[in-house]
């Protein structure tokens, strides 16, 4: 009788190990997965207020300022996508040197299933539904908490702030103040490149993102041109439809 005891425990400690065991194998892991963003003007890393960068037609500018949103982060799997992050904002504004540049700036990592992606897809500004919230819905320190365009009803989803130099004398005095929102500049950018993700392991997504392919069209040659335009705070402007417009040549996945 007492072996029966003695063996009945046994068998249930042996049941549940097993169970466990079987639970663990099909679980696939997590992995921390981050997305880093590299800017750059030309070939020139981008930094803020020193630098001159020359552009078309003989002008010149120094950046002051240069942000966006990412929203809507999935990992793509063929038709089926994985929801990584709703909302972050990179911002350059205290990228000062070319050290600076190199290192990039980062999204917050996400938890991400270990497996193998097909690609990964992120919108270039808020999404339509973020768009619908306002600051007040959001703690101090949220990504949309600030950058709100209370007149428009929308984010500012990237802002580019900087001086011109525009009669080649090294006079820098134009101001360049351009904030692009509204939701018809919203643009989903889709990049199919395979993306595996190991259990445990951490991993950055290298992204590369070319100001002047924003600025300038590198298929025919046009450009903003600002001795015409040196401001744009409309979501309908032609200065705004056309920097967004530009958005999917200038952002590269490594």
């Amino acid at each position: 009788m007492k072996y029966l005891f003695f063996l009945f425990p046994l068998a249930f400690v042996l049941l549940f190990s097993t169970c466990k065991n079987s639970d663990d194998e099909m679980m696939p892991g997590n992995a921390n997965l981050a997305l880093n963003f590299k800017a750059s003007y030309g070939e020139a890393p981008l930094t803020m207020f020193e630098r001159e960068y020359a552009y078309e037609d003989g002008m010149a500018i120094k950046m002051q300022l240069f942000q966006f949103y990412l929203s809507e982060v999935r990992l793509l799997n063929g038709s089926e996508a994985t929801p990584l992050m709703d909302i972050s904002l990179i911002s350059f504004g205290d990228v000062y040197t070319d050290e600076d540049a190199a290192k990039g700036k980062s999204t917050t990592p996400a938890t991400a299933p270990a497996g193998t992606y097909t690609g990964i897809e992120f919108g270039f500004g808020v999404s339509p539904e973020l768009n619908a919230t306002i600051p007040p819905n959001y703690a101090l320190g949220h990504p949309l908490s600030e950058n709100y365009w209370e007149a428009a009803s929308s984010y500012i989803f990237f802002k580019f702030e900087g001086n011109a130099d525009l009669e080649s004398n090294g006079d820098f005095s134009e101001k360049l103040t351009f904030h692009v929102g509204g939701n018809d500049n919203y643009r989903k950018l889709t990049f199919d490149k395979p993306i595996t993700i190991e259990d445990g392991k951490d991993l950055m997504l290298q992204f590369n993102i070319d100001l002047q392919k924003i600025l300038v069209d590198s298929n025919t040659g046009e450009y903003l041109d600002f001795r015409q335009v040196t401001q744009s705070h409309s979501n309908s402007s032609p200065s705004a439809t056309f920097m967004a417009n530009h958005l999917a040549e200038a952002i590269e996945m490594e």
